[in-house]
């Protein structure tokens, strides 16, 4: 029997091993195929994909991932979660041992019923902050501010209390946690525990209590370390055995919890609609966007700056906010939106970035270019030129007999950045300037 528990134990590691190697091959910027499928099946993503726009797709990952931990358990934190991964590695490396930790409930059920309040409400920013999956994008993709301080925050509490983040912070956490509590299968101990202590030095939740001969399947993220360490073979995994429980001590605790995680739910929804002003103001620092976006003020309540589209850009002008603390943005004085490419819409998995064939995404006007003749050398000296009209993929760029440059045509310009990138003018002649509502051009 332990044998076989240990065997499960293996398997887990090894699937959770590959699981990590392919997303993280994802945010290397070399996995494209691996880009575009597996991040949209991360739990978080898949929701905000369902809420940006409906995706089948999207909507069946989060009814598998939410079926299948109601029947066994969090299974997708141990497996599927790359922050969740991240961190048993960190606890792995420290050598830290296990405890009994408190339940923070009403802490967790607080902050998962503001952040899914607010999500529902048409903001992202608490799955910014609070999202597994985007903090471990941040942190594999960006060694700005934005992905170090998520680092080190990690890493402390891995060191000091391996999963706490998991089981006292993580809103996907907890709502997985609440289908878990009443799931099918559950692990228990029995009548054969020794009260060792074994399995608690090797629980990274802190969820079992020997003395009281309970395990907590709510906070459980199925590591099935504690089955595989039960020389007893006290550790039991599947249906519950029914034990009598005081009806006023259970609908006392239904009562309290329901009662703060729909007050959390509320004021997520109350500040959501209360900041949506600031926050158009705020994505205005945004200007200019990467195609499929639509517009600063939609783009800033879809993307959680997870950087996949940020590693995954070939031409690397998709760049991290400031500090980390909103959305992406084109950084056109790097280079241009390459003309041959729609990379970024393919892999975007929360819909912020709308997926678009490379037939529209050559339509999307994201800016729109402008000469200045003041700069252009071949007005101001006479010098024989032609380049951005030569690289100008749209024909929005023409020259005079003269040689000399026409006014772009804003018909044809979509503000891919080429003509700024090859002019060769001190200060360039061409220039590409924000629009406020990205369109696709007629023709």
């Amino acid at each position: 029997m332990q044998s076989h528990n240990k065997t499960a134990r293996f398997a887990r590691i090894a699937a959770a091993v590959l699981f990590f190697s392919l997303i993280c091959l994802a945010f290397s910027g070399s996995g494209r195929i691996v880009a575009a499928r597996l991040p949209g099946l991360q739990f978080a993503p898949a929701l905000m994909s369902c809420l940006a726009a409906f995706s089948l797709g999207a909507l069946l990952a989060v009814f598998m991932i939410a079926l299948l931990t109601f029947c066994f358990g969090r299974f997708y934190c141990a497996f599927f979660c790359p922050l969740g991964i991240l961190q048993d590695l960190i606890a792995f490396v420290s050598r830290r041992k296990g405890e009994k930790m408190p339940n923070c409930r009403k802490t967790r059920y607080l902050t998962a019923g503001l952040s899914f309040g607010m999500v529902l409400a048409g903001w992202s920013v608490p799955f910014l902050l609070l999202d597994p999956y985007s903090n471990f994008g941040r942190i594999a993709g960006s060694f700005t501010i934005g992905g170090i301080l998520p680092l080190v925050l990690i890493v402390l509490l891995a060191i000091w209390k391996k999963r706490l983040y998991c089981t006292a912070v993580c809103p996907v956490g907890t709502l997985l946690g609440l289908l878990a509590k009443r799931g099918v299968f559950r692990l228990r101990l029995t009548e054969r525990c020794v009260k060792c202590g074994q399995c608690v030095r090797m629980c990274p939740s802190g969820c079992i209590d020997p003395a009281a001969g309970t395990i907590d399947n709510e906070r459980c993220v199925r590591c099935l370390n504690c089955l595989a360490v039960c020389r007893v073979h006290a550790v039991k995994f599947g249906r519950p055995e029914k034990k009598a429980q005081s009806f006023d001590e259970g609908r006392r605790a239904f009562l309290v919890n329901g009662g703060i995680l729909i007050a959390g739910f509320a004021a997520g929804a109350a500040l959501a609609k209360t900041g949506m002003g600031k926050l158009a103001a705020y994505a205005k620092r945004f200007s200019i966007l990467p195609p499929g976006a639509g517009d600063a003020g939609r783009f800033a309540l879809k993307c959680t700056a997870c950087q996949l589209c940020t590693v995954n850009c070939p031409a690397k002008i998709i760049v991290p906010a400031p500090g980390g603390d909103g959305p992406v943005s084109l950084d056109l004085s790097r280079g241009a939106c390459l003309y041959e490419c729609n990379r970024c819409s393919q892999v975007c998995p929360t819909g912020a970035i709308r997926p678009l064939t490379l037939e529209v995404k050559r339509k999307t006007k994201i800016a729109e270019a402008r000469l200045n003749p003041r700069i252009c050398i071949v007005f101001q000296e006479g010098e024989k030129c032609g380049k951005c009209a030569s690289v100008c993929p749209t024909g929005a760029v023409t020259l005079r007999k003269t040689g000399a440059p026409r006014p772009v045509n804003p018909a044809l310009c979509i503000g891919c950045g080429a003509c700024q990138q090859v002019c060769p003018a001190p200060g360039k002649a061409m220039t590409i300037l924000p629009v406020e509502q990205q369109a696709l051009l007629e023709g």
